[in-house]
């Protein structure tokens, strides 16, 4: 994604004066490209959209690997880190693939996650013409291409180069677009600022200011019928700046959650990014319930929502800023359980990580798909139930006694889990567990796991657990520690079981043998169960 420029004027001014001006900024038209601009609509190809239904992957998703371009525009560092867990996409023209292996073999990366792609690129912002991917269909992961929103064939190419070279389908769209300016939900949803419209001629607008824009027929069915998007919110930028791009000041953290910018009243873009941020509460997850929106502050237009998430990493760029801290800090709170890490580049307000790095997803991926139970008003004496959809692309099959629910509450020592089985109402690859009702006011805890024959071991969330509040539900009787509804000498066995670590007592169980509420079950706990049978 590139730096274009800053500024408050009128955006048609500011197009003028880039084409005029262009060289005085960080990344911009070259004078070729100006003088051929008009070759976007000509770099396009188009194919029939892939086999339904289709479902746009999301970031967050299992990723496999990254796509970078050399000469780099990230850190070797950056690239050392990421290249621990995923492989290394490199787009290299052949005439420079020795430095970038050399470059990148001097800074420690783990060369066996590293394979070139040979062909030439125009930029390294990969992030804006890289590859959309979606599991189509056939249930195959593949490559659905658009029409890069700059004079540049060679970027234009790099989608169907990485089909190529990872032997996935093909498709393509007839879209103009640009990945910076895209985030999708995974499950339907997806957002992109104005110029998702307006550069699109079909749509006949030059709406800059709405939120949300009145829908453009012509773009919108390609989304559905190339994506699977069925709702695309498409808001005017409220940033006010010429590249128009909403990593700039937003993200999809999961299909619950989205981060949105914020800075001071006193900033001239205050009532708009506020409006953005009202516009997204207001507006529905695909389990039709309201996003929980998360703010950073970004008072100098730090480039915070910039970020990549990669697997259980959470990379964001940083800048030397006293606000830094604050945001690694926003992302934690926001994802707990990922690994937050700030890493310094040569990063603008609207061009930092996320613009030079795109994900790869897992092409054959163990897909999870839950949502998360909310806080509960009353508690269920059956317990609480966790509906999932799993289904695993490798076609290798589940492993269905592996197929659990770990859940745990502050109060227990250890997680539990139940194994999860086939939903009733036959739905496909649905399965479902019950987490115990519990004794006590309790925050549940819990994620889900799952197997497949192919050694695939997957979790949802990826990193961390969900959690809500479970009121009481459960009565019981002082050591009926099997809820017999009797205190007997089973009750015993099963205490000294526990403390001998011959069977653990867990959930409510667990919670019912420390009967003198210590925190601890012990042999004190023995001796009052054993009164309680002798007094009745």
């Amino acid at each position: 994604m590139e730096y274009l420029m800053s500024t408050k004027n009128n955006r048609f001014v500011g197009f003028i004066f880039l084409f005029l001006f262009g060289g005085a900024f960080a990344d911009t038209l070259t004078e070729w490209e100006k003088a051929n601009f008009h070759i976007i609509h000509d770099m396009g190809r188009a194919t029939d959209p892939p086999p339904g239904p289709v479902r746009n992957i999301a970031e967050y998703e299992r990723m496999q690997g990254v796509v970078i371009r050399y000469p780099f525009g990230i850190s070797t560092s950056l690239i050392k880190e990421m290249a621990e867990d995923v492989k290394i996409y490199c787009l290299v023209s052949s005439s420079l693939q020795n430095s970038a292996y050399s470059s990148m073999s001097g800074a420690g990366v783990n060369m066996g996650n590293v394979e070139l792609v040979i062909g030439s690129t125009d930029s390294h912002w990969t992030r804006d013409y890289g590859p959309w991917w979606v599991v189509d269909g056939n249930g195959d992961v593949s490559v659905v291409d658009f029409t890069y929103n700059r004079p540049r064939p060679n970027d234009n190419q790099a989608p169907y180069k990485m089909s190529n070279h990872l032997d996935a389908p093909y498709f393509s769209s007839d879209v103009i677009s640009t990945g910076g300016n895209y985030m999708t939900d995974g499950l339907g949803i997806a957002a992109a600022t104005h110029i998702a419209y307006t550069e699109n001629n079909q749509c006949n607008t030059n709406d800059q200011s709405s939120v949300p824009l009145s829908s453009c027929l012509y773009v919108d069915n390609i989304m559905e019928d190339y994506y699977g998007i069925d709702t695309y919110h498409v808001v005017a930028d409220p940033n006010n700046e010429y590249i128009d791009h909403i990593d700039c000041w937003g993200k999809y953290l999961s299909p619950h959650k989205v981060l949105i910018r914020s800075v001071q009243s006193s900033h001239p873009q205050y009532a708009e990014i506020e409006e953005i941020a009202d516009y997204f509460s207001e507006t529905s997850t695909a389990y039709g319930e309201p996003w929980e929106v998360f703010r950073v502050y970004t008072p100098s237009d730090q480039p915070y929502t910039n970020s990549l998430i990669l697997n259980e990493k959470i990379l964001v760029p940083i800048t030397g800023s006293s606000f830094d801290d604050d945001a690694l800090t926003v992302y934690e709170e926001a994802m707990p359980g990922y690994e937050v890490l700030g890493f310094t580049g040569s990063w603008y307000s609207t061009d930092a990580l996320h613009c030079r790095v795109k994900g790869v997803p897992d092409l054959e991926m163990l897909q999870i798909f839950h949502n998360p139970i909310n806080d509960q008003n009353e508690g269920l004496g059956n317990g609480y139930k966790v509906d999932a959809i799993i289904d695993d692309l490798s076609d290798s099959g589940l492993v269905n006694d592996e197929l659990k629910v770990f859940w745990w509450t502050d109060d227990t020592q250890q997680s539990d889990y139940m194994i999860m089985n086939e939903c009733s109402e036959q739905i496909p690859n649905c399965y479902t567990a019950n987490i115990p009702g519990q004794v006590e006011n309790s925050t549940i805890k819990y994620y889900i796991q799952a197997i497949d024959e192919s050694g695939r071991i997957e979790k949802l969330p990826m990193a961390g657990h969900y959690s809500f509040f479970a009121p009481a539900t459960i009565t019981f009787i002082d050591g009926d520690v099997n809820m017999d509804e009797a205190v007997d000498i089973l009750d015993v066995v099963l205490t000294v079981n526990h403390i001998t670590g011959v069977n653990y007592l867990s959930g409510s169980s667990l919670l019912i043998g420390d009967v003198n509420n210590d925190g601890i079950i012990n042999i004190l706990d023995i001796v009052q169960i054993i009164n309680i049978i002798l007094n009745s």
